[in-house]
């Protein structure tokens, strides 16, 4: 594991298909990458809210799943 910007990973469904979802922390946000495929990055706000900071325009739901992976992940 890259201990500089550590990862997980989780099957997930998005667009109706099965993916596997790659949460990779950066600095002050986490990378999404489906299948080997960057789709953007979310960030935690100061409301406790996640939001997609670049990328290909996920739905709040993903986003949202994400993010409770996330929190779960590190709590």
């Amino acid at each position: 594991m890259d201990i500089e910007h550590p990862f997980f990973e989780f099957p997930m469904e998005y667009a109706g298909q099965a993916v596997v979802c790659k949460v990779v922390m950066q600095p002050t946000s986490y990378d999404v990458i489906f299948d080997d495929r960057f789709m953007g990055s979310i960030a935690h706000t100061d409301e406790w809210t996640w939001i997609q900071k670049d990328g290909v325009i996920l739905t709040d739901d993903i986003i949202e799943e994400i993010g409770f992976r996330i929190e779960s992940q590190y709590k």
